[in-house]
This record gives C-alpha cells, structure tokens and sequence, in this order.
C-alpha cells in the first residue's frame, strides 16, 4: 500500500503495532496524524469530523496491518510473540473477569488498566525470552 515494511519494525516491548526505524517512518506517521489534526483543530459539524477521523484511521489501520504482515520474522521471533501474547492475554481475560464480578456492568477505567497491564506483560515476556 503505502509504507514500506522498510521504515518499521514490529513494536516488541510497549505493546502492539510498528516502531519507525528512519526518517521515512517518522514522516509516514506525521503525515497519518496531521490529517486528523487538522480537522479536529478546525470549526466543523462534529459529526462530519467523527466520520472522517474513522475513515482516515480505518485506511491507517488497514495499511499498518499490511505492513505488518511484510515484515518477515524468523521462527524464533515467532514464538517468542506467541507466548508475549497468549500471556497478555491471560492477564487480559483474568482482569475483565475481575472487573465483570466486582463492578457488574459499572464502567470503569479498568479496560485502560488492563490493555496497559496486558502491554507490561508482553514486555516483561518478550525481556525474558530475548536471550534464550
């Protein structure tokens, strides 16, 4: 599509997505933010701004996906992203579950918890497998 699997790599330690590795990433990523920054900076019906930042960041998300999936790993980086994230999931479903039995349908900012908990968990995964 429109970025090269040249510019990036996949994020290990803070989560899910890619990590610029030159200058062409950095500016792929600015010219994807300028966009909806500049709508939301300007005066206009705010549901014509909520369209548009969805279709911008659903043709983002599609071309990320796409860039990801260049992104040729070797069979050990393979597993190590497999067990990162079965763990964060793990601790995704036990925290939700948590939540479900404590709060019973109260929102909570307990899913901001638990996507930055399941992110310290594939981090602290990916930290203990990188020498082994």
């Amino acid at each position: 599509m429109i970025g090269n699997p040249k510019w990036f790599r996949i994020r290990k330690y803070s989560g899910w997505g890619l990590t610029p590795i030159c200058w062409q990433g950095w500016l792929y990523v600015f010219i994807f933010i300028l966009p909806v920054a500049i709508i939301n900076s300007i005066t206009v019906n705010q549901e014509l701004k909520n369209i548009i930042t969805i279709i911008w960041t659903g043709f983002l998300l599609v071309d990320v996906i796409h860039i990801m999936s260049q992104i040729k790993k070797d069979e050990r980086e393979k597993i190590h992203e497999a067990i990162a994230d079965r763990n964060a999931l793990w601790f995704m479903i036990f925290a939700l579950l948590v939540w479900v039995f404590i709060k019973q349908g109260i929102v909570d900012p307990i899913f901001i918890i638990t996507i930055i908990g399941a992110m310290v968990v594939k981090s602290i995964t990916y930290f203990y497998l990188r020498d082994k």
